[in-house]
């Protein structure tokens, strides 16, 4: 039978941090799902940890992998969604911990016509750096003074797992923006709309320019924020390398679905 869910992980190098996403998934309060890494042309250690964790799971690990030539996350991505088995698709990076009950409340909450999109807490270099399996595997990590103080002052309530509280604000949001790394859909809305825009390549925007395309074709965005809680290791940002116009054009555009996505139009 199919998954309940597939897991789609953008990764690039950085194994040891998957490593600790990997962690995170073996303590999920649900274990029917599935991982597909879209891999963006990361070495050998990303292939040599899948193999690691591969009876880790109760579903095979799907690997889809293109060459390296820059950031080309909407290619890959989109290779990676045709290998779901699922009919549910949540999507994160893989440099994302995910609190213990983050798919549980994806899940709990998909319905047809809907995208649930949540934030993240984005921690600073040095809690980055001394992060052990450890503290995830013990879900230390999930307790606020162990991060309090390693994010921006904003961020923080990002870090808070509060559905009871949130639930009903959170429904009542239906043009959320997306973000890519935290970010949920029926594959067939995600189809309908012909998946990311390929054109986009290099980093920024593709998450912008996705969910214009689903609110134009009449799918809500809703919140799932302090509910599908995950907390975002440190990384340095290259500046997004686009023109104004570029940035204008696919931002705002009227499309409902691309024809440089999944299939070639």
């Amino acid at each position: 039978m199919a998954p309940a869910a597939s897991l789609v992980i953008a990764v690039y190098n950085r194994a040891e941090v998957v490593e600790l996403v990997f962690a995170s998934l073996v303590n999920q309060s649900m274990s029917d799902f599935e991982i597909v890494i879209a891999d963006d042309g990361s070495g050998p250690e990303i292939t040599a940890l899948i193999e690691r964790y591969r009876t880790a799971f109760a579903h095979p690990i799907v690997h889809e992998r293109h060459a390296d030539d820059g950031f080309r996350k909407t290619i890959v991505v989109n290779l990676a969604v045709t290998r779901a088995s699922s009919e549910y698709i949540v999507f994160i990076d893989g440099d994302c911990i995910l609190h213990r009950r983050f798919l549980e409340r994806h899940l709990r909450r998909s319905r047809r016509g809907r995208v649930l999109t949540g934030r993240r807490v984005m921690l600073d270099e040095e809690l980055t750096g001394r992060i052990t399996l450890d503290d995830v595997r013990s879900r230390r990590i999930e307790r606020p003074w162990f991060w309090l103080g390693h994010c921006g002052r904003n961020d923080c309530k990002h870090g808070l797992y509060m559905p009871f509280v949130f639930g009903a604000r959170n429904r009542r949001r239906v043009d959320y923006q997306i973000l890519g790394c935290n970010f949920s859909v029926h594959k067939e809305e995600f189809f309908a709309v012909n998946g990311y825009d390929e054109r986009i390549v290099g980093r920024g925007l593709e998450d912008n320019n996705l969910c214009v395309r689903f609110i134009n074709s009449g799918v809500a965005v809703n919140s799932i924020a302090f509910e599908a809680v995950q907390y975002h290791c440190h990384h340095k940002s290259d500046a997004i390398p686009h023109s104004d116009d570029f940035i204008e054009e696919f931002r705002d555009s009227r499309e409902t679905r691309t024809p440089h996505g999944i299939v070639k139009e």
